[in-house]
C-alpha cells in the first residue's frame, strides 16, 4: 500500500509543472483565408500610393477576452517584406505592389500591423482576441506583371516557457496573384484609316501673292484604351524641288503638297523628307486628335492641272 501511495505521489508531482505552463485562461485560436483573382490589373494612370484592391479575410470569430495569470510569450512569423516608410506599406514579391494588414480584436479596435518576425510577450491581465482581419495592396511603383505567392502572411502563436503551442491566429493567401498592367491598344478611327482630303480648286494667280493656297484644316483621330500617349508619324515621297513638301504626281507643273499640324493653333510643317515629321499627343478620354492642315505650295513655275499626293500616318502609343 504504501508503494502505491508513492507511485500516485509522484505522478501528481510530475503533472504540476506542465498545468503551472497556463498562463492564460484560453487562447486566441483562428485561421483566415484570403482569396482574390488570380489576374488583377493595375491601371498605368493610376497613383503611386493608391489602392488597387482591399478584402477582409475569410471569417470573424466572436469577440472575446482572455484572462492571463502572466507573461505569454507571443512568436510572430510573417513574409520578409521591405517596408516602405514611414507608413506600414511593404513591398511584396511583385514590384510595384504593396501590401499591408489591418487586424480587429475583440474590444473592438483596429489597427495595421507590421510584417516583421519577432518573439515578444503578451502582459498580464484581460486582453482582447483577434476576431478578423483585412489586407490592402497599394500601387508602389511600375507593374511589371509580378506574382504574389500564395501561403501564410501572417502567424501570431501564443506558446509556453519551453516552445509548447497554447494558440495561434494565422493569416492565409488561399491563391497566387498576379499583378498586370493592361495592354495598351490604339488605332485609326474607321473613316482616318484611308482619308481623302479634298482641297478647292484654286486659280493659277493665286500664288502671285503668296506660296500656298487653297488650305483646308482636317483632323486624324486615334482611339484608344490604356494609352497615355500616341505619336503619329508621316512619311510620303518628296518634291524633287522642295523636299519639304509632298511631290504631286498629278498633272499641274510646280506645285506640291503642303501638310501641317495645328498643335495649340500653331501651324508647324511636316516634312516630307522625314524630319520634324511626328507629333506625340497624350490621349484624354481614350482619344488623341490630332489637328492637321493641307495645301497647294509653290515648288517651281506654276501651270493649270491636278494635284495628286500621298502621304502615310503610322501610329505607336504607350
Amino acid at each position: 500500500m504504501k508503494t502505491s501511495i508513492r507511485f500516485i505521489s509522484t505522478l501528481l508531482v510530475l503533472g504540476l509543472p506542465f498545468a503551472a505552463q497556463a498562463e492564460c485562461d484560453s487562447y486566441m485560436n483562428s485561421a483566415h483565408g484570403l482569396s482574390l483573382p488570380g489576374t488583377i490589373t493595375v491601371a498605368p494612370d493610376l497613383p503611386v500610393g493608391s489602392v488597387i484592391t482591399q478584402q477582409a479575410f475569410s471569417g470573424a470569430v466572436p469577440g472575446r477576452f482572455m484572462n492571463c495569470r502572466s507573461l505569454t510569450l507571443i512568436q510572430i512569423a510573417s513574409r520578409s517584406y521591405m517596408q516602405q516608410l514611414p507608413s506600414l506599406i511593404y513591398q511584396t514579391e511583385a514590384a510595384g505592389i504593396g501590401m499591408r494588414i489591418k487586424i480587429t480584436d475583440a474590444r473592438p479596435v483596429t489597427n495595421f500591423y507590421a510584417l516583421d518576425n519577432a518573439v515578444t510577450h503578451l502582459p498580464s491581465g484581460t486582453q482582447p482576441i483577434f476576431t478578423n482581419a483585412e489586407a490592402i495592396f497599394y500601387k508602389t511603383g511600375p507593374v511589371t506583371g509580378g506574382t504574389v505567392p500564395a501561403g501564410s502572411l501572417y502567424r501570431y502563436t501564443m506558446m509556453t516557457r519551453i516552445g509548447q503551442i497554447l494558440g495561434r491566429f494565422e493569416l492565409n493567401l488561399n491563391n497566387s496573384i498576379t499583378f498586370v498592367s493592361p495592354v495598351a491598344t490604339c488605332d485609326l478611327a474607321a473613316g482616318d484609316v484611308n482619308r481623302t482630303v479634298t482641297l478647292d480648286p484654286v486659280q493659277v494667280s493665286a500664288f502671285d501673292a503668296s506660296p500656298y493656297a487653297g488650305a483646308r484644316n482636317f483632323e486624324l483621330t486615334a482611339n484608344c484604351s490604356d494609352a497615355a500617349n500616341v505619336t503619329f508619324r508621316f512619311s510620303g515621297p518628296p518634291s524633287p524641288e522642295n523636299d519639304l513638301l509632298f511631290t504631286n504626281t498629278g498633272t499641274a507643273g510646280g506645285v506640291a503638297l503642303w501638310l501641317y499640324s495645328r498643335v495649340n493653333g500653331t501651324n508647324r510643317t511636316i516634312p516630307a523628307n522625314g524630319s520634324d515629321n511626328e507629333r506625340t499627343l497624350v490621349v484624354s478620354g481614350n482619344r488623341a486628335v490630332l489637328p492637321l492642315g493641307a495645301a497647294y505650295h509653290k515648288s517651281g513655275t506654276v501651270g493649270q492641272g491636278t494635284l495628286i499626293s500621298t502621304a502615310t500616318v503610322n501610329i505607336t502609343y504607350n
